[in-house]
């Protein structure tokens, strides 16, 4: 076997749709009593100590997060559409995280025990759900290379949402109320080189600023800008 074939993953972690990974009537068979839900917002749709579920976000953006005993938030994952959420609850495993719509979202609400039933007989099933799998570890894989060698501009824009998302829970908008000092403290820069790196994310039409409070206008190109080109 060549080096070049040696290397090539077995498994497309690209943003390949949940359902996309496995043929039509597997994927028939996946959808057998599921629902649609609508969420607002800033809705959480699921947290720690919740039942087990399964869903695809259909339509929107969300976030998936840890919270400590202190109250203190990380994000984990921004979800994106045709994305699986609850990979873990499928296989048994215990999830602590939460799930919060950053924007207006439509998700398909999964028949949990359906699915499982389907990975036990259904290969192609159990293929996708080993995919995603490897996606979700590839993703927090790529969280921790942004923590730690991201650009400053690839930080502020990860904190940025971070902030906002938080007060999106409490207050409702999507806004990080912020001084330029506070987030070259929170990820270790200087303020002028922060001030840079918010007049780049403006020009990207990203965010909108005022005294003290950044807007969010693009939640998904503002993830897309702190993770590009990590790995």
């Amino acid at each position: 076997m060549s080096h070049s074939m040696a290397t090539q993953p077995v498994v497309d972690l690209g943003s390949t749709p949940f359902l996309d990974r496995m043929p039509r009537a597997s994927r028939e068979q996946i959808l057998v009593s599921s629902s649609k839900i609508r969420y607002a917002a800033g809705t959480i749709a699921f947290q720690a100590g919740d039942p087990a579920r399964a869903d695809i976000l259909e339509k929107g953006f969300a976030r998936i997060y840890l919270t400590s005993s202190e109250g203190r938030q990380t994000t984990i994952r921004y979800v994106h559409p045709g994305e699986l959420m609850g990979g873990l609850l499928v296989m048994g495993a215990v999830f602590d995280g939460s799930v919060q719509m950053i924007v207006d979202s439509t998700v398909i609400h999964l028949d949990l025990l359906t699915v499982r039933r389907r990975v036990d007989v259904d290969p192609a099933v159990g293929a996708a759900l080993a995919a995603d799998l490897a996606q979700r570890y590839s993703h927090c894989v790529r969280t921790i290379a942004l923590h730690a060698f991201g650009s400053v501009v690839q930080r502020v824009a990860f904190d940025l949402l971070d902030r906002a998302s938080r007060t999106q829970l409490s207050a409702g908008h999507l806004e990080a109320a912020v001084s330029q000092q506070e987030i070259a403290d929170g990820i270790g820069s200087v303020r002028p080189v922060v001030a840079r790196c918010m007049t780049e994310i403006r020009a990207g039409r990203l965010v909108d600023t005022a005294q003290r409070r950044v807007r969010i206008i693009d939640p998904a190109g503002l993830e897309a800008l702190a993770f590009s080109g990590l790995l």
